[in-house]
């Protein structure tokens, strides 16, 4: 408060040591000359108390330069400033070498002057950002504040948060996003130091030497607050959490002329080192402008540069100057988004007729599936009477052995191993006439955990007869520890079917040796193989054609055995191979994923 007090008062007795002023707030004294008022715009970092008091001083010097001027202060925000400079409202302004840039680039605005600083012999590199936080935090490096929340005067200051954004991201750490919060608070920039005071943030970003202001105005303590990644050059009297980049700059707009230009110019850079304007400023006086590319250089790394307009806008400005083109692109993008849409329709047309195609092709693939299992059972349907003969057979014998039995006064318990065995030869045949109904059933495909070892040797008694009639030897193995695995038992049944008993063909036509068949299943961690290997003739024909629908080696074979085989394997997202053996005879392959018990209880879960 007393900085505050200090500077109303300063402000008092500048306004009542001007002549000008003390003339006119006189209406009765006359005035036998013309006054040219000159408006001037500063950038009020501090609010506008402190801004007139630092820069009235400077006003006062240039009304003592040039003849017949009075320049007249208006404090701004960002904002205010931009959009002075937009309305030409002001002749000149003052403000940082971010802002003069960002307007510079957009309308007319011709640099006058930088400030000097009042460090390192007047140096006109004096603007960048210090990172301060409480003396008590345990903080050490800039790093250490990610997910913390700190504050700011706002996103587009330059001496502020913009320098130490492009820091940030030189140094490999992304700006957005590594704090828990930035809170842009606004001007004056003494709020923001009272809010890390109190608590309220972990961290603040102002502008270099305002922490030495305000201890210097008294206003807060130096032992109370810390700067991080202090690189402040030897001789430079505040610190700095960032590069060092121009000084303030003064500037003319378009409203002001260029004979005024001039003399303003003339007047800033005969201002003496030691003259109480200079010192207000807390400065050196000025100097010719220093290049302003490395402010330029700093908003294309951030893309924040006036030239780097957005893709819209460029295109706007291209459709504005080739209008027939820009019709032509329209019509064309029309056209092609009806094109589109005309398409998709038609898409969607043949993807329902596809599907209800393809359920027609299940149907009758199913159809076909069933004709072919009838046919087999019609081929084995000697195999089935002996079966089927066997048990009925033995019933027959039984029962007449247990007849003469009770003729002879046996006792009840003679008699019950006699019925003992017809039940076990009754179970026997309910067996074959359910393996039976089984296979010729017309049923959906419905998978579920099967004992694939019980299914083989089901398969293998259906071909029993057929087998022992051709006289050709059957060995079954089982590699691995069997385990319930979910398939279509039907399917599978009917797969291996299919299989031995082709085997059992190749190896009874025409061959010199005695015919075998060798089965093995076996069990492994991700998957089961099964393996049919004959020592028959081979295959006749490249694999893929044998399975190919309706195409077979046989007189009488209707060509859809292997090509169900196919379509039962690719139901299991399996593999089936077929390969002749350097022995001579053939050896079929089924590679299934073993979906075992386990796995189902898992996918119960999940779903």
């Amino acid at each position: 408060m007393a900085g505050y007090i200090k500077s109303i008062c300063l402000i008092l007795l500048l306004y009542g040591a001007n002549p000008v002023f003390a003339a006119e707030a006189d209406p009765e004294q006359p005035s036998d000359r013309q006054i040219q008022i000159v408006d001037v715009g500063i950038l009020a970092t501090r609010g506008d108390m402190a801004a007139i008091a630092r820069w009235q001083p400077l006003m006062d010097w240039l009304d003592s330069r040039i003849p017949q001027t009075r320049f007249q202060l208006h404090p701004y925000s960002l904002d205010q400033m931009a959009t002075a400079v937009k309305t030409q409202s002001v002749d000149f302004i003052i403000t940082n070498p971010g802002q003069s840039v960002q307007l510079g680039r957009q309308y007319s605005l011709s640099w006058l002057a930088t400030l000097r600083s009042p460090h390192q012999g007047g140096t006109g590199l004096a603007i960048g950002s210090a990172f301060v936080v409480r003396a008590t935090s345990p903080y050490q490096h800039i790093q250490d504040l990610k997910g913390r929340p700190v504050a700011a005067v706002s996103e587009m200051a330059f001496g502020g948060y913009l320098t130490l954004k492009r820091e940030m991201q030189q140094a490999g750490i992304d700006p957005t996003g590594f704090f828990s919060a930035v809170d842009f608070s606004g001007f004056p920039l003494d709020a923001i130091i009272y809010k890390l005071r109190d608590g309220g943030v972990e961290g603040v970003i102002l502008p270099v030497c305002q922490l030495e202001d305000m201890v210097r105005d008294g206003l807060i303590a130096q032992q109370d607050f810390r700067v991080l990644n202090n690189q402040a050059p030897e001789g430079f009297g505040c610190q700095t959490s960032t590069r060092l980049y121009p000084n303030w700059s003064f500037a003319k707009t378009g409203k002001a002329p260029e004979a005024l230009a001039k003399q303003v110019s003339r007047a800033l850079l005969a201002l003496p080192e030691d003259h109480p304007a200079a010192k207000s400023a807390d400065s050196l006086g000025w100097t010719t402008p220093i290049s302003q590319l490395v402010i330029d250089k700093l908003y294309q790394d951030l893309d924040l540069h006036p030239w780097q307009n957005p893709w819209w806008k460029e295109a706007l400005v291209w459709l504005k100057v080739n209008q027939q083109w820009g019709w032509l692109l329209v019509i064309l993008i029309v056209v092609l988004n009806a094109y589109h849409f005309l398409l998709e329709y038609r898409f969607n047309q043949n993807q329902k007729r596809l599907l209800k195609t393809q359920s027609e092709l299940n149907e009758k693939i199913a159809m076909l599936e069933h004709a072919q299992r009838v046919a087999i059972v019609g081929e084995l349907g000697a195999s089935i009477a002996h079966e089927i003969s066997q048990p009925l057979a033995a019933i027959q014998n039984y029962s007449h052995g247990g007849l003469v039995r009770i003729q002879k006064g046996h006792s009840a318990a003679d008699l019950q191993p006699v019925l003992e065995n017809i039940k076990h030869q009754v179970t026997r045949a309910s067996e074959i006439v359910q393996r039976l109904r089984g296979l010729i059933n017309k049923r959906a495909t419905v998978k579920v955990l099967s004992d694939i070892p019980a299914i083989v040797n089901d398969t293998l008694l259906l071909l029993k007869h057929e087998s022992e009639r051709r006289r050709v030897q059957m060995v079954f193995s089982v590699e691995g520890q069997p385990r319930l695995i979910l398939v279509d038992p039907v399917g599978f049944q009917q797969l291996i079917l299919n299989i031995v008993k082709n085997g059992m063909d190749a190896c009874t036509a025409e061959n010199a040796r005695r015919p075998l068949i060798e089965i093995q299943l076996a069990f492994r961690a991700k998957d089961i193989v099964v393996r049919v290997a004959d020592n028959g003739k081979g295959l006749d024909a490249p694999a893929d054609t044998l399975q190919s629908a309706f195409y077979s080696t046989k007189d009488d074979g209707l060509g859809l055995g292997l090509a169900i085989c196919t379509d039962v394997v690719k139901s299991h997202h399996g593999v089936l191979t077929m390969n002749n053996r350097d022995t001579g005879g053939c050896i079929v392959e089924i590679l299934l994923p073993a979906n075992d018990a386990d796995e189902q209880r898992e996918q119960g879960k999940t779903t």
